[in-house]
């Protein structure tokens, strides 16, 4: 039986308020990006983290033709443009981009985004193309292959006898790693993995080199997400510096060139800095993306560390549009904030 919320948004959209939000307010230079990881069914890949799929392909194909329907979709060109020559984007923009670069931005993503006109901006971390073994799949191989009803950690020992033990232990596990500084929480990944019988998939779960130039030549910006996906506030700024001109200089090297665009691994507010943009300036980029949850103009105080618009499966076609409505980036700017403060919580924004 659908939920309240559900059936709320259905009447809003048969009403014709969410094409009158569509259009109040949506000025230009104001710019939604959508941000994508994976475009799968769970069981297509099941030893991939399912957590990642950020739409189903009936999904992403429905949302790519309302996009194609309703708004504007922009190129990373366009807006680099818009940048340089201070010239104002169309009504309702939108930039499609993915991280990381799995093997169904080729079967699934590109395809559809093609067919509608549609050119996304594909983020890889240019240590893993052609090879995969994220840290996240491994720690989700390692807890989900699991013998036994214990799994032992060096953080403690979980019970993993069911589904919902395994998924809490998960949750646990990945805050974890993701508060050690990187090296030491890629040993500690290591550790789990090594006790786990996972599986050996026949190809990468990544693209490989000659797959994206030919992404590259049929219309994909490929373009960089660091070299091996630290999080950056995770490692000695040196090193992140490092790891930022190394994913610049490989994408030149290896596509044949390297637009001015960068995204941050997992780019929530306390991964990314102040010292951070102005590195990433001192290289030329232009426009760097982030996970914080919104949308904004193409303003300068913004252009370094701008909001996306984080798509998951539980989103219908009438909350997808909702998302991209001034109404839902005035209520992230707003409501969404001083209600994570009135509950002693700290936000992206």
């Amino acid at each position: 039986m659908p939920s309240l919320k559900t059936t709320a948004t259905r009447l809003l959209d048969r009403l014709g308020f969410v094409s009158l939000l569509r259009h109040l307010g949506a000025g230009r230079n104001h710019l939604y990006v959508l941000g994508y990881h994976r475009v799968d069914e769970p069981d297509h890949r099941p030893w991939l983290d399912p957590s990642l799929i950020s739409a189903t392909p009936a999904q992403f194909a429905e949302q790519m033709r309302l996009l194609a329907a309703h708004y504007t979709p922009v190129s990373a060109e366009d807006v680099i443009h818009a940048i340089e020559t201070n010239r104002p984007l169309p009504p309702r923009a939108v930039l499609v981009t993915v991280d990381d670069g799995y093997r169904d931005y080729a079967e699934f993503i590109f395809p559809v985004a093609q067919k509608y006109g549609i050119r996304p901006v594909l983020f890889v971390p240019t240590a893993y193309p052609g090879r995969g073994g994220f840290w996240w799949d491994r720690l989700y191989g390692a807890v989900m292959n699991c013998r036994g009803e214990y799994l032992s950690s060096p953080l403690g020992t979980y019970r993993v006898g069911t589904e919902a033990e395994r998924q809490q232990a998960l949750i646990r596990l990945r805050s974890y790693v993701k508060s050690l500084p990187f090296a030491e929480a890629m040993r500690f990944v290591q550790s789990l993995a090594e006790d786990a019988p996972l599986p050996s998939p026949q190809e990468p779960d990544t693209l490989d080199w000659d797959e994206l130039r030919s992404l590259a030549a049929r219309g994909t910006t490929v373009a960089a997400h660091t070299h091996s996906h630290p999080l950056l506030t995770r490692i000695p700024f040196e090193e992140a510096c490092a790891e930022i001109r190394t994913s610049l200089e490989t994408i030149r090297r290896e596509i044949g060139q390297a637009l001015p665009l960068f995204a941050y691994p997992d780019g929530q507010a306390q991964f990314f800095s102040e010292s951070l943009m102005a590195y990433l300036h001192s290289q030329g980029v232009r426009f760097a993306v982030t996970t914080v949850e919104g949308s904004d103009r193409l303003r300068q105080a913004a252009l370094l560390s701008f909001p996306r618009l984080g798509m998951h499966p539980r989103l219908s076609a009438v909350t997808f549009s909702l998302h991209m409505t001034p109404l839902y980036a005035w209520y992230k700017r707003n409501v969404s904030r001083s209600s994570a403060a009135s509950y002693g919580e700290s936000t992206p924004d």
